[in-house]
Parts: structure tokens; C-alpha cells; sequence
């Protein structure tokens, strides 16, 4: 029941307070109940990224943009719950009782053998992973950023893994310090990844790597900095990018700050209001993107370029720059806070 509580919200609840618990439980839904405790709708990170995307208030209750006709199976008829995950793609399962409340919660991760098998694809993965990860000293160095631990595997075989589930296996990883450490990791290469390296003189910020490789990037494909985590359904995101012709998308991760102290709005020397530890929702930056063959061209032979930069400068030119708003389980490894609750939060899910 405990696992249930942590995902039951109600009709009236803003969508605010849904952002929060979603990041707060690991199953990525959340399910809308009365005051009987009946089903009445669900809200996943589709409903949330859909309510960015109309430009939905986050104070808005959740009943304006749950699912109000949710998959879900009655208790005694839980076998057709594989049929429904591999027919609809979706991990979790409501088990209601004859008058529709719920009782219990079957997860796709207890069905291995009702997993999806994503079409395999010959997009390109490009993992930079050439920067000295100075935020994580004295890890660093003696060990490159990339090959810290999750569990027992790097953090860059954890952004593998992600990518193979949805059907990617080309990988290209930009590599600069440490990088021989890099390259006799992957040298046995037991699961079968194919990755290429592409080796750096200098350092060319997160973006300038990629002129390196133009040879190799002749279609779509998608960049991840080697210190982020992020729970997403890549094949989705490839064909959000398709679907809105966009020359880059970047993943925008919806997250809920609040300021620890009394924030004062001011006018003239005069006080207007005071909201003591005000808590907002943003969306930042993941440092995952998808992007066009073409954007290469704007990078300068040589030099360093961000990745911001280059997304700005792809706009001023005239190119289509979207963004994939989630509310996914996102975590930045290059700094030690971030680090540790990754490590917690994967012991909590049983690994990796």
C-alpha cells in the first residue's frame, strides 16, 4: 500500500504539486482518485509535457490535463496487463476492485519477458566525454569523470545502456583527458557496443567536438554530455524531432526549486510584497539534445563552442530550435551533492 500511497493525488491538486511527487516516487505516474478512492484519470510525464507545450499554468488543477480514460485491469483479470504494456508501450498498471478503487500496482520491470523491443537504428549517440570534471576533484584526478561508479558500472556504460534500450547502438565518445583509461575500458566490450572515439588536441567546450566527426554525422543524432542521467524514452524524443521538423531539440527538464529565503519585491525603496522560501518551477537544461547534420557547420574548425552558443546561434540563422519538456528523473553527476542522491536513488530501485 505504501508503494500506492506515493502515487495517489487528487482531481483539485495543482499541476505544480504532481511535478513535485512525480520526481519524488520512481514510477513515473501518478494516479488520480476521488474522494472514494476510485480511478478517475492518470498523469504521466506525456500529460505534463503536453501542459508546457500549451503553455498550461502549473497552478492549474490536475483535472484539466489528466488522462481520464487510463488502461487498467480488474483484480482476478491481472493477465491481460502484459497485453495492454505491449500494446500500449506504458509501464505501470492500476489493479481496481469491482467499484474502481485501487488496490494495487503491476510494473512492466516485474514482466521482463513483456519488455518492448525497439526497432534497432542507425542513428548516431555522441557521448563528450573529454572534460576534466574539475567539480568532482579529487575523484578526478585519478579517475576520468566518465568512468566514476553508479552502482558497478561507469557512469558512461549507465548512458549506454539507456540509449540500447530504445534501439541505440552507434556510438561516437569524444575524449580528451584520460582518455587511454577511457578506451581500455570499453577494450573488451562484452556487450557489443560500437563505438568509435573521437580524440580532441584541446578542449573544445560541449559542442566543438562535434566538428570532428561531420563525417560520420550525416543524419539526425543525438548528443549527451557523458555526467548526465536522465529517465526518457529516447525513441519518443527522436520522433518528437521528426514529427516538428526541428533542426535541434534540447530536453528540458521540469524542476521544482525553492529559495530558502524571504524574497522581497521592491519599488522605489518601498516594500510590496515579501513570500518567505518561494518555490518555483523551471525547466533547465538537461544537456541532451537532437540535432540536424547541418548545425555542424556553424562550429568553428578548431575552436571551442558551448552547446548553448551553438543553439543560439542556430536560431539566429534561422533554424528551428525546440525543446522537449519532461518531468523525468534527471540527475547531474558532475557535482558531488547530485552524485550521492543518484547513488540513493538507484538503491532504492534495486541497481541498475
Amino acid at each position: 500500500m505504501e508503494k500506492i500511497k506515493s502515487v495517489l493525488i487528487k482531481e483539485e491538486s495543482l499541476i505544480k504539486e504532481a511535478i513535485k511527487q512525480l520526481n519524488e516516487n520512481t514510477l513515473q505516474i501518478l494516479l488520480v482518485i476521488d474522494d472514494n478512492y476510485r480511478l478517475i484519470g492518470t498523469v504521466t510525464d506525456g500529460d505534463i509535457r503536453r501542459a508546457i507545450l500549451n503553455n498550461i499554468s502549473f497552478d492549474e488543477p490536475v483535472g484539466k490535463i489528466m488522462n481520464r480514460v487510463p488502461k487498467f485491469v480488474y483484480i482476478g483479470e491481472e493477465e491481460n496487463a502484459k497485453e495492454l504494456m505491449i500494446k500500449h508501450r506504458i509501464k505501470t498498471i492500476p489493479v481496481l476492485d469491482r467499484e474502481k478503487r485501487v488496490v494495487d500496482l503491476i510494473l512492466m520491470e516485474n514482466l521482463l519477458e513483456t519488455r518492448y523491443e525497439y526497432p534497432e537504428k542507425s542513428n548516431y549517440v555522441f557521448i563528450m566525454a573529454g572534460g576534466k570534471g574539475t567539480r568532482l576533484d579529487p575523484f578526478t584526478k585519478i579517475l576520468p569523470k566518465p568512468l566514476i561508479p553508479i552502482g558497478d558500472i561507469p557512469i558512461i556504460e549507465v548512458i549506454i545502456k539507456n540509449f540500447k534500450k530504445f534501439g541505440f547502438n552507434n556510438f561516437l565518445i569524444s575524449v580528451n583527458y584520460k582518455a587511454e583509461i577511457i578506451k581500455l575500458y570499453f577494450s573488451e566490450n562484452p556487450d557489443g557496443y560500437n563505438i568509435n572515439f573521437i580524440h580532441e588536441k584541446d578542449f573544445l567546450g560541449t559542442a566543438g567536438s562535434l566538428r570532428l566527426a561531420e563525417e560520420k554525422l550525416k543524419d539526425t543524432f543525438i548528443v549527451s554530455n557523458c555526467d548526465v542521467i536522465i529517465d526518457i524514452d529516447f525513441d519518443e524524443l527522436l520522433k518528437y524531432h521528426k514529427k516538428n521538423n526541428n533542426h535541434a531539440t534540447i530536453v528540458g527538464v521540469v524542476k521544482n526549486m525553492q529559495i530558502p529565503y524571504g524574497v522581497i519585491d521592491v519599488n522605489n525603496g518601498e516594500l510590496v510584497n515579501m513570500i518567505e522560501k518561494p518555490e518555483y518551477n523551471f525547466v533547465i537544461n538537461s544537456g541532451v539534445y537532437v540535432l540536424e547534420p547541418e548545425l555542424i557547420n556553424l562550429i568553428p574548425q578548431g575552436k571551442p563552442i558551448n552547446m548553448p552558443d551553438l543553439l543560439l546561434k542556430s536560431k539566429e540563422v534561422g533554424y528551428k530550435v525546440g525543446v522537449y519538456p519532461v518531468s523525468s528523473k534527471w540527475f547531474d553527476v558532475g557535482q558531488w551533492e547530485e552524485y550521492r542522491n543518484t547513488l540513493e536513488y538507484f538503491k532504492k530501485v534495486d541497481g541498475i
